[in-house]
C-alpha cells in the first residue's frame, strides 16, 4: 500500500507535538509494509506580521495544484494528511477527487482557530465563525478523520466539520513505560515545560512567591531531555492558559511515573482520565493546596500509581496496531 502524507510538520520542522505525531505515523506504516512518502512544504509566512499574514491565510484555502499532482502522479491508495496550515487548505479534497482514500489527523484547533490558540471552548466566536465558513467550503469532508480527544472533535463538529462523516477517538501513544524510583523530597522539584505566557509562564511567577518548592523551567529541548528532567523532578506544572487538546508532556510525564498539577482546560481532564490532579487554571490557592496535597508520601505514591497506569492506556505497541488497521482498512 503507498500512503502520501501532506503536513506543515515534519522533522526537521516540528512545530510542537504535531510533527512528532507524523514521524511516528510514518513509522508505523513503513514498519507495517506501506510505502509512506512526505509531501512538507516550505512555509516562510508564518513568521510575518499580522496583517499581511491574515492575506497569507485567505490564499492557503485554495488547494497548491502542483503538489496536488504530484501526490496524484505517485498513485497512492491513501493521502494521510495532518496539520494543513501553508499546505493549501483544498490540496486533498484535488487528490481525493481522483479516487484516492483521504484520512486526517486532528492535532488542534488551527481548522477553525487560525492561531492555534483557543482561549475560550464555551462560545463560537465571530472570527472562528468566519474562518469555519470559509474553511468548510475549501476543506471538504476527509473519508476518516482521527482525533485524539473526544474534546478535539465535539469543537469542530460544534462548527460544522465532520458533520455526517466517518470519525475515530484514537489517543495518542505515550513513550515507553520507564519506571523510577519516586518519593516526595521535603523541598519539591517542580518542572514546567515552556516559558510562554499561554504554557503559564506568568502564572508560575505569581505561584512561586507563594510557596517554598524550587520550579525549573524547560524550553526548547529534545523530547528526550525532556524526559529526562521528568525523571528527576517531583511535580509536573501544566499551568496552560488556553484550550488544550492532548498534551504531549501529560503522556510523558506518564511513562515516567511523575504526578501532574494541570489546569482544567479543553481535553486535559479527559487526556488524565483520573490520574493526576486537576484545577481551575488561574485560581493560585488551589494550585497551592494541590501541591501540599502530594507532599504527603501516601498520596505522591497513590499519584505515582495513577500516572503509569495511565501511561498503559497509551501503549505505543497497541496504538501502532490500531492505528495501522484504520489506514489499511478499505
Amino acid at each position: 500500500m503507498r500512503v502520501a502524507v501532506l503536513t506543515n510538520a515534519f522533522p526537521p520542522v516540528m512545530r510542537g507535538g504535531a510533527g512528532r505525531i507524523a514521524e511516528l505515523q510514518v513509522q508505523i506504516l513503513e514498519a507495517a509494509g506501506c510505502e509512506v512518502r512526505v509531501w512538507r512544504p516550505e512555509v516562510s509566512w508564518f513568521s510575518w506580521i499580522a496583517p499581511v499574514r491574515l492575506f497569507a491565510h485567505l490564499a492557503d484555502l485554495l488547494p497548491q495544484t502542483a503538489i496536488a499532482k504530484e501526490i496524484v502522479d505517485w498513485e497512492p491508495h491513501v493521502i494521510l494528511t495532518h496539520n494543513l496550515t501553508g499546505c493549501g487548505f483544498g490540496t486533498p479534497t484535488l487528490v481525493q477527487k481522483q479516487g484516492v482514500r483521504w484520512v486526517h489527523v486532528l492535532h488542534d484547533v488551527q481548522l477553525f482557530e487560525p492561531s492555534g490558540q483557543l482561549k475560550d471552548a464555551t462560545n463560537i466566536s465571530t472570527w472562528q465563525k468566519m474562518w469555519s465558513w470559509l474553511r468548510l467550503r475549501s476543506f471538504g469532508k476527509p473519508n476518516l478523520t482521527i482525533s485524539p480527544t473526544a474534546w478535539l472533535l465535539e469543537q469542530h463538529e460544534r462548527r460544522g466539520f465532520f458533520v455526517d462523516a466517518r470519525t475515530q477517538v484514537l489517543p495518542n501513544p505515550a513513550p515507553p513505560v520507564a519506571f523510577a524510583m519516586r518519593a516526595p523530597r521535603e523541598i519539591l522539584q517542580l518542572l514546567l515545560i515552556g516559558g510562554t505566557k499561554e504554557k503559564g509562564r506568568e502564572f508560575v511567577t505569581r505561584l512561586e512567591s507563594q510557596i517554598s518548592h524550587q520550579v525549573n523551567v524547560l524550553e526548547h529541548v529534545s523530547q528526550e531531555l525532556v524526559v529526562e528532567a521528568m525523571r528527576e523532578a517531583d511535580i509536573l506544572l501544566f499551568p496552560s492558559q488556553i484550550m488544550e487538546n492532548q498534551p504531549t508532556v501529560i503522556l510523558e510525564a506518564a511513562s515516567v511515573g511523575l504526578p501532574v498539577i494541570a489546569s482544567n482546560v479543553g481535553g486535559v481532564f479527559e487526556t488524565l482520565d483520573g490520574a493526576g490532579i486537576v484545577v481551575p487554571k488561574d485560581d493560585v490557592q488551589a494550585w497551592i493546596e494541590a501541591i501540599q496535597f502530594l507532599v504527603d508520601p501516601d498520596h505522591y505514591r497513590d499519584q505515582t500509581t495513577q500516572m503509569y497506569e495511565l501511561a498503559k492506556q497509551h501503549d505505543p505497541d497497541v496504538y501502532a496496531k490500531r492505528f495501522s488497521d484504520l489506514i489499511k482498512e478499505g
